[in-house]
């Protein structure tokens, strides 16, 4: 199979990237980032740098392609960007795909276009709140592509399937939140938490099997679908970083109601996959007990990782 994955130069990219080649598929990326030495040498790859407002580039590379994976995305917190680039950038891509007939288009959104948790479990028919959500920008540039993917699928017939996730984890694990705590708890700082929050992480094995299951079953065309592959709460994340720095850090419950840290961390982000389990055949590639012990070994590289830049600075 020929697979382009737009902003396949990322953390998701370069972990699919890798399985794929590995599974004999021939990729192309499409990424704003110059090529890394390893992808040059990698034979199964073809790469295209540069950004999605170039129609040209973007024409090239989906061209012949049967999947299109699109992870891009800019993470600008400013409506110019987010619809001068990010927008007109997924229309281009979509454009492309269109002319090109791409036997499947994936497109990666996010858990936060629902804005607030209404219900638990959050499944697909939740409401999509996106005044209320932590970054309402964010939500609304996510959203807006996200109908205009299904403006695709409706008018032109383009295959295309939406996932949304909370946050993916390979080898290692990163994100500002995780940072701090991991440097409160190395300085044995006591850390702040609420009962009950936190949120269904995914690993790259399922994000990898989700987007192939979807490619090779036309019924996943025009569907949103939740992804994860296990729950934890900030309370068991804090323990094992904990437990991995020897930390004598104390834990003080504080009620939701009177929670003035970060809000990313008084949220319950507890995504339903079970559409993706009936209409895909999706299950997380491990057990519960695996998964907590990938989610360990990615904090240990996380831990690792925090450690090293305390002592550069």
């Amino acid at each position: 199979m020929q697979i382009l994955i737009v902003g396949g130069a990322g953390d998701v990219g370069q972990c699919l990237t890798k399985n794929f080649t590995q599974q004999g598929h021939a990729v192309r990326i499409l990424d704003l980032a110059p090529q890394s030495p390893e992808m040059a040498a990698d034979l199964h790859i073809t790469y295209f740098q540069g950004n999605l407002t170039d129609k040209a580039l973007v024409q090239n590379a989906v061209s012949g392609v049967d999947t299109v994976i699109n992870l891009a995305w800019s993470f600008a917190d400013d409506p110019q960007t987010i619809f001068g680039t990010d927008i007109i950038g997924t229309a281009n891509l979509l454009d492309a795909a269109t002319t090109s007939s791409v036997s499947s288009f994936i497109y990666t959104s996010t858990a936060v276009v629902y804005g607030q948790a209404l219900h638990h479990p959050m499944t697909e028919a939740h409401p999509c709140l996106i005044g209320e959500a932590r970054k309402p920008l964010y939500a609304l540039g996510k959203h807006t592509a996200e109908e205009l993917c299904r403006y695709y699928y409706k008018t032109r017939g383009l295959p295309v399937t939406v996932f949304r996730f909370w946050w993916a984890f390979g080898d290692a694990i990163g994100g500002s939140h995780l940072r701090d705590l991991i440097q409160k708890a190395v300085n044995n700082q006591p850390i702040e938490l609420v009962r009950g929050a936190g949120g269904a992480f995914a690993t790259m094995a399922d994000l990898e099997k989700a987007f192939m299951l979807a490619a090779s079953l036309p019924t996943a065309s025009g569907q949103t679908y939740n992804l994860g592959s296990i729950f934890l709460t900030w309370e068991e994340i804090v323990n094992i970083i904990v437990r991995l720095t020897d930390s004598s850090t104390s834990i003080r419950f504080i009620p939701s109601e009177q929670w003035q840290g970060p809000a990313f961390l008084n949220e319950i982000w507890d995504l339903d996959w079970r559409k993706a389990t009936t209409e895909l055949g999706f299950r997380p590639t491990a057990s519960a007990e695996m998964m907590l012990s990938l989610f360990t070994e990615a904090m240990k590289n996380c831990i690792t990782h925090v450690q090293k830049n305390a002592l550069q600075k």
